[in-house]
C-alpha cells in the first residue's frame, strides 16, 4: 500500500532504515540482518534515494522524498500488486511528476500491477491503462484509457469528463451539468445510486440496481439504458 499523505504514513520515531527493515523482519524475509541491509539498500536507490538517506528520519525529508520512501517501504517485499491511494494529490506539481514517472517505470520494471485511486483524470491518463469509474462506491463503467476519454458510455462518465478543463482558451465543449446534491454514502438512494442526478434516468433506475453488462469487447458499464449488451438508444439522444 502507498497511502495519500506521505507526512502521516511513516513513523516519525523511526529512521529510514528501520521503516525499511521492518516489514522484512516482521515477515522473516532475509537470513541474516546483512541480506537484509542489502535489500534495504538496493530498493532506496530504485526510488531515486541515496544510502546515506537512511540514518535519517521523516523530518528531514520533503513531500515528495518522504512519498519515494513510502512506495520503497511497498517494494521491498517484491508484491506483485500494489494499491496506491491518492499518492500523489498532497504534493505540489512540480514534485507528482517525478512520483508519477516513478511510479510508471516502476511497474515496467518490476512488472507491478498497481490499482491508482485518484480524482485527478489527468494523472488517471498519464499512468492508467485500464481505468474503472465510481459513484457512490460502485463502479459503473470499466473499459481501457482510449475508449472511456474517446467514448464514455455511462452518463455520469461523460458528465465527470465534461468538467475537465482544456488547455486550450480557443476548444469548445459541451458541458453537462447535473442536477442536484450528492446523495449519502451512509445512505444511497435505491436502485441505480446515480438516478436521482442521473438526466436520463427512468423509473427501472429507482428500484432496480443496474449490474455491469459488457457493451464492447472489455469495455462495460452499469445502466439500464444497455440491455444484452446493445444501448437502447445513445446518451446523447436521449439527453438532447
Amino acid at each position: 500500500m502507498v497511502f495519500q499523505d506521505p507526512y502521516a504514513s511513516l513513523n516519525p520515531r523511526k529512521t529510514i532504515k528501520q521503516i525499511l527493515l521492518e516489514p522484512l523482519e516482521v515477515h522473516g524475509i532475509g537470513s541474516s540482518r546483512g541480506e537484509r541491509m542489502k535489500r534495504v539498500g538496493e530498493i532506496i536507490e530504485v526510488v531515486g534515494l541515496r544510502k546515506e538517506h537512511l540514518n535519517r528520519h521523516p523530518h528531514d525529508f520533503s513531500g515528495g522524498q518522504r512519498q519515494r520512501i513510502g512506495i520503497a517501504r511497498a517494494l521491498i517485499l517484491k508484491p506483485k500488486v500494489i494499491i496506491a491511494d491518492e499518492p500523489v494529490s498532497a504534493l505540489d506539481v512540480s514534485i507528482q511528476s517525478q512520483v508519477l514517472n516513478l511510479l510508471k517505470n516502476l511497474k515496467k520494471e518490476f512488472n507491478l500491477t498497481l490499482i491508482f485511486i485518484s480524482h485527478d483524470l489527468s494523472v488517471v491518463k498519464h499512468l492508467c491503462d485500464r481505468i474503472a469509474v465510481m459513484y457512490l462506491g460502485r463502479v459503473v463503467e470499466v473499459t481501457d484509457k482510449k475508449q472511456l476519454f474517446n467514448n464514455p458510455s455511462h452518463p455520469y462518465t461523460k458528465a465527470l469528463l465534461s468538467a475537465v478543463l482544456v488547455a486550450n482558451p480557443k476548444a469548445k465543449r459541451e458541458r453537462v451539468i447535473l442536477q442536484g446534491d450528492l446523495p449519502s454514502p451512509a445512505n444511497p438512494p435505491t436502485g441505480c445510486t446515480f438516478h436521482p442526478r442521473c438526466p436520463v434516468a427512468n423509473e427501472i433506475c429507482k428500484t432496480k440496481i443496474p449490474t455491469l453488462q459488457e457493451i464492447d469487447s472489455g469495455h462495460q458499464v452499469s445502466c439500464h439504458l444497455f440491455l444484452e449488451g446493445k444501448p437502447k438508444g445513445t446518451t446523447e439522444e436521449l439527453i438532447g
